[in-house]
Order: structure tokens, then sequence, then C-alpha cells
């Protein structure tokens, strides 16, 4: 055993594909909405495709806040496509393997 080995003390949770939500963004009306998914531990994925370059940036802003209080991380899947949810369902097999699926590839 090493003295300096660190510990991955993050829980792990594992989600199905259906507990997922799925949104396209057009302008900020929802983001409250958006919010209150996070709040209640739904991972969300949305589409700023569709949105202004400003209102898609009030959008990612905001959520970051929401998700940062709710301890939780966003992974951007590919351009202007996002993924938000808590730390432990992150590290489950569930989300890395949408993740990896999905995200664009460089």
């Amino acid at each position: 055993m090493s003295l300096f080995n660190k510990k991955n003390n993050e829980p792990v949770s594992d989600i199905g594909f259906d507990a997922l939500k799925f949104f396209r963004v057009s302008d900020s009306s929802k983001i409250y909405e958006y919010a209150e998914e996070i709040m209640h531990r739904v991972p969300i994925v949305i589409n700023l495709s569709d949105c202004l370059i400003t209102e898609a940036n009030e959008v990612l802003l905001f959520l970051t806040g929401v998700l940062y209080a709710c301890d939780g991380e966003i992974v951007k899947i590919q351009d202007k496509i996002y993924l938000m949810a808590q730390k432990s369902d992150l590290n489950g097999p569930t989300l890395k393997r949408f993740i990896s699926e999905y995200s664009s590839k460089k």
C-alpha cells in the first residue's frame, strides 16, 4: 500500500437511459424548468443549436450555477449539446457509456 494513492471517495449511482430528459432550447423562457429537473437529480441533455448565442450563454451560465449548488457537472457532448447531471450519476456506467458513444471524436 502506497502512502500517496488517492482514494476515490465519489459515490457511484447508476441510472437508466430512460431517466435522461432531452430538451431542445430555442430561448431562455423555460430556464427554471430545466433548473427544477436538475434540482430533482434528473440528468438532462440540452441542445442549444436553435438558440441565439446570447441566450445560449445565459442558459449555460444559470444552469452551471444550479449544477454547482447541487454537486453536479456539465459535460459537452457535441457542439451546442450538453449533458448536465450529478457527479455520482456521471461516474456510473450508463452515463459514461452515453458520453463515450455520443461525444464528438477529435
